[in-house]
């Protein structure tokens, strides 16, 4: 086998399952619900468009705290499950490495993932279409290509933690323990006012704003709010750096933050598991 064998196996076990429908159901029916309850607040906007753009600002923030619930609940026990109840050491005893394991479960529930956020786009584009007087393509797909990459942030945290840990119940608290540090923590308390209070009250040093910018882009939730809004809409909610500004805090770097949270996600994952008894 390899890494397109176990991601194809994995694949198809999952679609087998009530897991995948209910990735689906859930990203579909919430957005879908979402933009349709909205069509009444578009002539409070100065223009249609500014309307509309604000109800896919609105989808992408209901995505930034749905997502991450929905990729962990999809990919937690992709490793730990089949560790936990033996079936691993089987297929560790075929012609597998636990690279192949590792990778191949990664794209399987990255291609779960896709498809639920494939259906929401499709149901969000069809109610635009129905009830709103334009769809703005542009904002639109910026929106839903940030978004689906930051989906594939949080499925590479659960199969790193799923990796990494040796039962569900471990994969279950770390993944679920990991969201509210994330995405309920930081709403509550900006890392970057943390780092503030560190930097400039207790050491007394000098303030700097870009660093404090910069580490607040550092969380997956703000990188998406931050480069999708500011990219798609540039005279929107969230105002861009000056053009001279450096490029960390550029929003068009965002893409390059949550790549690196998928890239150590997996690495740190594999890394751990690499080296466990699964015995």
């Amino acid at each position: 086998m390899s890494v397109v064998e176990v991601a194809r196996k994995d694949f198809l076990d999952v679609r087998r399952s009530k897991m995948m429908w209910l990735v689906v159901t859930i990203l579909t029916g919430f957005s879908g619900l979402f933009v349709y309850f909205q069509t009444s607040q578009i002539p409070y906007f100065e223009s249609a468009r500014a309307g509309v753009v604000s109800v896919l600002n609105g989808v992408l923030m209901l995505g930034s705290f749905l997502v991450p619930i929905v990729a962990f609940v999809a990919a937690y026990l992709a490793i730990a499950g089949e560790r936990e109840t033996g079936s691993l050491k089987f297929m560790l005893g075929l012609p597998n490495t636990r690279r192949d394991i590792v990778v191949g479960k990664f794209l399987s529930r990255c291609l779960v993932i896709g498809l639920g956020l494939a259906s929401a786009a499709l149901g969000v584009t069809i109610l635009l279409a129905l009830f709103y007087p334009l769809v703005p393509i542009v904002p639109f797909f910026v929106m839903l290509g940030l978004l689906t990459l930051y989906a594939v942030v949080y499925v590479a945290l659960a199969i790193g933690i799923s990796a990494a840990v040796a039962s569900k119940a471990r994969a279950a608290a770390a993944g679920f323990g990991l969201y509210f540090v994330l995405n309920v923590g930081t709403f509550l308390a900006s890392p970057g006012a943390l780092v503030r209070t560190v930097h400039a009250d207790v050491l007394g040093l000098g303030e700097s704003p870009l660093l404090y910018q910069f580490v607040s882009l550092l969380v997956p939730p703000e990188a998406l709010l931050y480069g999708a809004t500011a990219v798609a809409e540039p005279n929107g909610p969230v105002t861009s750096p000056p053009a001279d500004a450096p490029f960390f805090v550029q929003p068009t770097f965002m893409p390059v933050v949550l790549s690196a949270w998928i890239v150590l996600s997996v690495a740190i994952g594999y890394y751990a598991f690499e080296s466990a008894n699964v015995s």
